[in-house]
């Protein structure tokens, strides 16, 4: 919402708060503007922070890779943060690695339920320990990880 907007609101807020503490309300002037202004701050502070009303008409993603494509955005992210720590690594990259393969497997399989299935090892060949090792794999590693997802 532009500032203008927001003052106008405000001013709006703050008079009419104000006009209803001195008409009906029999309010002393210097009371009812200090009611007024708390009411104006706040309704600033509100059309400030609540963003663009507008509804948003982009594309919802659809099919079934849009999981996927989800997840792979904001591993990038993670595997930074798990460079350091490999705890990190276990607890929050590696979860979203298995969803991806999961994601991506459950195309051909449907029924697939976790990713130590006998299926899921033999589609992912070497790469599979990525999904239960305990330390960050290398950038070549992950790499070879996601080509086989997408060849999968």
């Amino acid at each position: 919402m532009s500032t203008l907007r927001v003052v106008v609101l405000a001013v709006l807020a703050g008079a009419a708060m104000t006009g209803l503490s001195l008409w009906p309300g029999g309010v002393p002037v210097f009371w009812a503007v200090a009611l007024g202004l708390p009411v104006a701050a706040l309704t600033a502070l509100g059309a400030r922070l609540s963003g663009p009303l507008e509804p948003l008409w982009t594309a919802v993603p659809g099919g079934p890779a849009a999981p996927a494509q989800h997840q792979a955005a904001t591993l990038a992210a993670r595997l930074a943060e798990a460079a350091a720590d490999p705890h990190r690594f276990t607890t929050r990259v590696q979860p979203r690695l298995r969803r991806i393969a999961l994601d991506r497997l459950r195309e051909r399989w449907p029924d697939l339920s976790d990713v130590d299935d006998p299926r899921v090892v033999a589609a992912l060949g070497g790469e599979h320990a990525l999904l239960t090792a305990d330390a960050p794999p290398t950038p070549r590693a992950l790499a070879a990880l996601l080509d086989r997802l997408e060849e999968a």
